[in-house]
């Protein structure tokens, strides 16, 4: 579950964010032999990248290519450290003074821009609410964004259920979504996770004739445009 801090017309709330469920749960594949079960391991090949000679008279009279101190060691689910080194070095040393950017591309597929890489935190759940700016037209916002990810915001109390119960019966009568904005200004984009990305948010409601309200969390990242006719 993950805290949702969402203020709407001045009233604001501490609601829940949850996955929506699978239509259709999937299916645990085991494999077995006629001895029994088995599972699949990560195994260290043992392959040099670099080895100092592999000349004819190297390769006759022995490995230079294998490391058998390090072949068929089992590499641990936990093991993320990764080193980088420089591929022309005449010594292959790590590399620590490296910086990551992101590159960005139009519609065409042209680089357009470069720019440091952004290590960013989640906000919503911060002292300063995720708050509606404005709203737009439901079928306008699902032609112009592409949607990434879904959320259903649910509610955690009596009161947060109406407050989502009302907002979701609104955009549902309406046929619009709300567009958020986070931070103080409630101008920056949405990032739902530590070093995630950043998602234009949209609220969508609906309510049924039970009173039974769905109100959905859309995350966009890329704006739909046509390219140019040229």
């Amino acid at each position: 579950m993950i805290n949702f801090h969402l203020d709407v017309n001045g009233k604001s709330a501490r609601v829940a964010l949850h996955g929506l469920p699978a239509e259709r749960p999937r299916t645990q594949i085991k494999q077995s032999t006629s001895t029994g079960p088995i599972q699949s391991r990560r195994l260290v090949t043992g392959v040099r990248a670099q080895a100092a000679d592999l000349g004819f008279e190297a390769l006759r009279d022995g490995d230079p290519e294998l490391d058998f101190s390090l072949a068929g060691t089992a590499i641990e689910a936990d093991d993320v450290s990764t080193a980088f080194y420089d591929p022309a070095a005449a010594e292959p040393k790590p590399i620590g003074d490296f910086k990551d950017i992101d590159i960005v591309f139009d519609a065409a597929g042209e680089e357009k821009a470069r720019r440091p890489h952004l290590v960013r935190r989640p906000n919503l759940d911060e002292l300063h609410p995720v708050k509606v700016v404005k709203r737009m037209p439901l079928n306008q916002a699902l032609m112009s964004f592409s949607v990434r990810q879904v959320y259903q915001v649910a509610h955690v109390d009596g009161l947060s259920f109406e407050f989502l119960r009302d907002l979701a019966g609104e955009l549902h009568r309406t046929q619009e979504v709300a567009l958020l904005g986070a931070g103080a200004k409630a101008n920056q984009p949405l990032v739902v996770r530590e070093h995630g990305s950043a998602y234009r948010g949209f609220l969508s409601g609906e309510v049924n004739d039970q009173g039974h309200y769905q109100l959905l969390l859309l995350l966009s990242d890329q704006e739909l445009k046509l390219p140019s006719a040229e």
